[in-house]
């Protein structure tokens, strides 16, 4: 490689990761790696923050794709490589683990959705592009006790009693969810998606080659679920809005993709949802977006919060707690808004106890008091970070 530019800066190694983050690379994606590799890279530091991201699978395979792995120092390749392979044996054992699951469904007759990761291993194809740290099925209620007694007969366990739900066996978890928000958890998530998911069910389509096996929502619904996880998650991690990405570019080219997204948004209600995420989408993927389908999703009323908010989040703001005022926004009713504040803050007592698992139910105050002390703390933080990026001459949104 020719002699180091200067030294990079935050935006820089932020865009970088935008651009490597999908599976295919444009020519003007490969000329921005080239130069963007030409100056003063702290590439430890951007193995580091792949990996946070989830994305360290898009920066090894391209970066090998594009012969530039060798020129690039031992400390950052050794450990992007091995984050790479251990993904790729990772995601195939989940795969064949899914597989095996599939076939018992099939033959006792309960239907079940892979959500999330699980639901994109045909999308991604290289199983070493998109880790999986776990896997997301989604059972109807009344199926969920009939779910784990199958997997429980194939080995699985539920480490702790605190996450019944979430069961492991050899290096494998799997997360059993009732619903796409988890209403059975957290009942006033039922302002934001409706509890009635029998449309998505009667969509669903096989995951693998077993007709009644393991299913994935259709595409247009898998969309919106993928879109409401990573509202739910606060689009943390970027990962979240490559998994979105993918999954755009199957259905967008279909004939009228953009109006059958539509329709299903509003069908589910979640037009401002997957609004939030195309707003996203365009600046990081430069993802082309007619006015007219953002306009049919709302964009005109978005409000002076939203608005903000999502350029806070472009400018690098990281708040776990960012769903909060955004879910607010697409909430009616004072009321309503209050009662979903005071359960976000309250949530029921498995929760609670999963939040603060050492104190013993005869110290509820305690508990209660703590809560509202760590919901001043987190709200004086996300201010304090939100005027800091506010403010802020810099950044990129």
């Amino acid at each position: 490689m020719n002699a180091k530019c200067a030294m990079v800066t935050w935006q820089d190694l932020i865009e970088f990761l935008w651009c490597i983050s999908k599976i295919h690379l444009g020519e003007t994606d490969k000329e921005f790696v080239f130069q963007f590799c030409q100056k003063d890279v702290p590439w430890e530091g951007m193995g580091a923050l792949a990996e946070m991201e989830g994305v360290s699978g898009f920066l090894y395979y391209h970066m090998k794709d594009l012969g530039l792995l060798d020129a690039l120092p031992k400390s950052f390749a050794g450990p992007i490589e091995n984050s790479y392979h251990r993904a790729k044996q990772h995601t195939l054992a989940i795969a064949a683990e899914a597989r095996a699951l599939s076939a018992m469904l099939e033959e006792a007759g309960v239907p079940v959705v892979a959500l999330q990761g699980l639901s994109l291993l045909s999308v991604y194809g290289e199983p070493g592009l998109r880790t999986l740290g776990d896997a997301d099925l989604m059972v109807k209620p009344g199926h969920k006790e009939r779910l784990k007694g199958l997997m429980r007969g194939a080995g699985f366990r539920a480490p702790t009693i605190m996450y019944p739900d979430l069961l492991y066996k050899d290096g494998i978890w799997f997360d059993i969810h009732a619903h796409i928000l988890n209403l059975d958890r957290i009942q006033h998530r039922g302002y934001l998606f409706p509890e009635n998911l029998t449309s998505m069910w009667e969509r669903a389509i096989p995951l693998f080659d077993q007709p009644n096996g393991l299913l994935v929502l259709d595409p247009f619904d898998n969309f919106i679920s993928l879109s409401a996880h990573a509202l739910k998650h606060s689009y943390s991690r970027l990962i979240w809005l490559s998994d979105l990405h993918e999954s755009l570019l199957l259905w967008a080219t279909t004939r009228n993709g953009w109006e059958r997204m539509v329709d299903r948004a509003r069908f589910w209600k979640q037009e401002k949802v997957i609004l939030y995420a195309l707003i996203l989408m365009e600046r990081v993927f430069n993802l082309k977006v007619a006015w007219r389908v953002k306009r049919e999703l709302g964009m005109q009323q978005l409000n002076i919060v939203e608005k903000h908010l999502l350029r806070l989040k472009l400018r690098g703001l990281s708040s776990n707690e960012l769903c909060i005022p955004l879910w607010l926004s697409n909430i009616r009713g004072i009321g309503r808004k209050l009662r979903f504040v005071r359960e976000t803050v309250f949530p029921q007592g498995e929760i609670m106890a999963q939040i603060f698992p050492e104190k013993s139910q005869e110290k509820k105050r305690i508990i209660y008091v703590q809560r509202i002390a760590n919901a001043i703390i987190l709200l004086g933080k996300n201010l304090h970070q939100a005027l800091t990026f506010s403010l802020s001459a810099k950044g990129y949104g």
